[in-house]
């Protein structure tokens, strides 16, 4: 009896000694760089969360160990995103706000079939932007696809990939919308591989980034606010007010407090689209 409660207190403080383990490459990492903006900062979590956070923005992910080498793999936002609401000030119109970059080429359709144009959403020689933008139209909105076009540069002789289209069905009485969006690193799939060394982190093989603080030594504010964004949804099921993508408004009323629900998209090829026609907006800067 003696020798079987003696095993199961050292399993027990075994597992537990195994759960207080610190894998030894969490900590931060400062990577160096000559931009006056500053550098960027990797911040390896022993949960098997990681974040980079840079001058502009932050992407997290999750990695994995396999023996002496390190998976790393980034979370996977959505390029474009739908949001709506029924708003009772909104009485003669449907209304969808636009927030995506100016200079992408991007292009919409309202209400269209799979043979229809998109439209682009600003002219080609857009500039000097000034947000809001806000489409307007009387008829109820059922369907909205948005197109991206690839503008990477390829390769004499290398394959072009095809874009998808993000294809949203409305499927409520909704008459106002939030359409917006990430850059396209954001929407990226992107992996790299790791290796541990003498205080160094060495990526995919070559370059070798060394630790600057081990993770008990990281500042509890900024673990905090690392730990926060690893589990906060950047495009939540609900858009509340305060959110980041939540329409400003200076002197709100209660109807423009209501929450803003996300509508689904899938995830269509663009194999034979075609974008023509005017631009929804005309934005250039004043001579």
């Amino acid at each position: 009896m003696k020798f079987t409660l003696c095993a199961i207190l050292l399993g027990v403080a075994g597992c537990l000694y195994g759960q207080n383990l610190v894998d030894p490459i969490s900590g931060s990492y400062n990577m160096g760089s000559n931009d006056p903006l500053g550098g960027t900062h990797f911040i390896v979590m022993p949960d098997q969360q990681f974040v980079v956070a840079y001058f502009g923005g932050m992407r997290k992910g999750t990695w994995e160990r396999y023996e002496d080498t390190y998976q790393f793999t980034y979370h996977v936002e959505p390029q474009f995103v739908l949001y709506g609401r029924k708003n009772p000030s909104i009485a003669d119109s449907i209304q969808v706000r636009v927030g995506l970059d100016g200079n992408r080429g991007f292009a919409v359709r309202f209400n269209g079939t799979k043979t229809d144009a998109f439209t682009p959403i600003f002219n080609e020689d857009s500039n000097c932007y000034s947000y809001p933008y806000i489409y307007k139209q009387t008829a109820a909105l059922e369907q909205v696809d948005v197109y991206a076009p690839d503008l990477r540069e390829y390769y004499e002789g290398e394959i072009h990939e095809i874009p998808d289209y993000y294809s949203f069905k409305v499927g409520a009485t909704y008459n106002e919308f939030v359409l917006t969006g990430l850059s396209r690193e954001y929407s990226t799939e992107r992996s790299f591989t790791a290796q541990f060394k003498e205080g160094s982190m060495i990526i995919n093989g070559s370059e070798s980034i060394k630790k600057s603080g081990d993770y008990a030594d990281l500042n509890p504010e900024d673990l905090n606010y690392f730990k926060q964004y690893t589990t906060t949804e950047i495009f939540p099921p609900q858009l509340e007010y305060g959110n980041e993508f939540f329409p400003y408004n200076d002197e709100p009323i209660n109807d423009d407090l209501i929450p803003f629900n996300r509508i689904d998209a899938v995830l269509v090829s663009s194999d034979g689209v075609v974008v023509g026609g005017e631009s929804f907006f005309v934005v250039r800067c004043e001579e």
